[in-house]
Parts: C-alpha cells; sequence; structure tokens
C-alpha cells in the first residue's frame, strides 16, 4: 500500500509541474486535420496512414474503427484513435493512448510543459482512485482529458503504465471524473 501511495505521488508530482503558457488555446475543434462532427470517410480521408483496428474497438456510445500509431505529443509518441458516435457516426473523441514503457521523469516533464503552454492550467487536477490520476482542462467546443495510470500492486513498482489523452467535442463529454469523488455536503 506504501508503495501505491509513492507511485501516486509522483504522478501527481509530474501532472502538477507548472510551466508558462505562450499560445495557449482558447478552443479546440479538434485535432490537427480532425474536427468534430467529421464522417466516418472524412476521418478516414483527413487521416490516410491509419491503419484497421481489427474488431474494431467498442466503447459503448462510441466505437473506434481505425489508428494512428506513433503521433508526437509534446515529446511522446501515441497511438491516436478517432472516436465516433455510434448514432450518427461522427467524430466526438480522439483518443491518444500510450502504453508502457511510459518515457521517464524528462520526457514527462517535456510532455505536461507542452501540455501547459498549448492548454494553459487545467482547470481540475485530481486522483480519480487508486491507481488514476486526471487532469482536465475545458474549452468551449471541447474537453481535454490526461490521464495517467498507474496499478503498481501488478508488480510494476510504481511506474506508470499508461498514458490517455482525450480530446472530446464538448457536447459529448463526460462528467468531470474529478467530481465523482468530492465529497457531498
Amino acid at each position: 500500500m506504501r508503495r501505491l501511495g509513492l507511485a501516486l505521488s509522483s504522478a501527481l508530482a509530474w501532472l502538477s509541474l507548472s510551466s508558462h503558457a505562450f499560445a495557449v488555446e482558447t478552443d479546440i475543434r479538434g485535432w490537427d486535420k480532425l474536427s468534430w462532427g467529421m464522417t466516418a470517410e472524412q476521418v478516414d480521408s483527413a487521416l490516410p496512414q491509419a491503419v484497421p483496428l481489427s474488431p474494431p474497438w467498442d466503447f459503448g456510445p462510441l466505437y473506434a474503427e481505425r489508428m494512428v500509431q506513433n503521433v508526437v505529443v509534446g515529446g511522446i509518441a501515441f497511438d491516436l484513435v478517432p472516436e465516433l458516435a455510434r448514432k450518427n457516426g461522427r467524430l466526438v473523441q480522439i483518443l491518444f493512448e500510450r502504453r508502457s514503457p511510459i518515457p521517464g521523469p524528462d520526457e514527462l516533464q517535456s510532455f505536461v510543459n507542452d501540455l501547459h503552454a498549448r492548454l494553459g492550467p487545467p482547470a481540475e487536477n485530481c486522483v480519480v482512485e487508486s491507481g488514476l490520476v486526471t487532469r482536465l482542462w475545458r474549452f468551449p467546443s471541447a474537453q481535454v482529458a490526461l490521464t495517467a495510470v498507474d496499478f503498481s500492486a501488478d508488480g510494476s513498482r510504481g511506474r506508470l503504465q499508461r498514458l490517455l489523452l482525450r480530446y472530446t467535442a464538448a457536447d459529448h463529454a463526460p462528467a468531470s471524473p474529478c467530481e465523482r469523488n468530492k465529497p457531498r455536503p
């Protein structure tokens, strides 16, 4: 249990590092050539380098059929997964996923600095549950969530196991995970 506490403290420490923002986004309407509301065909055209997911990923109300590997964000390579709403087949979320091995502290610092420079200070920062640390930014057209996953109980010795960066259209953004853990009056 002590090891989990140390691991979460480390994750919180790197997530709480601040940097000076220079060209902070005022709104986010997608990512690179992707924009909210695109059809599957438009997403495919915007991402010719995408590879098919077999089987497609099922996220309940969302699904993904393709992904782009090694998309660099803040110096770290992620898999980019455009997620479409099942009810209308339109782009509503862009998932960036990095699995183990997670880069070391210097690379994570650079990544956090990049996010701060582009997104400004986060609206929320919390430990959602044991092993999950979340940082959240809100914009008129989007919500951006960074989640660091650390499952120390699996013998990882407190090393981060996954980084998830989600850009979600505001009208499809889930409730803040930070709100779920706040005590009720």
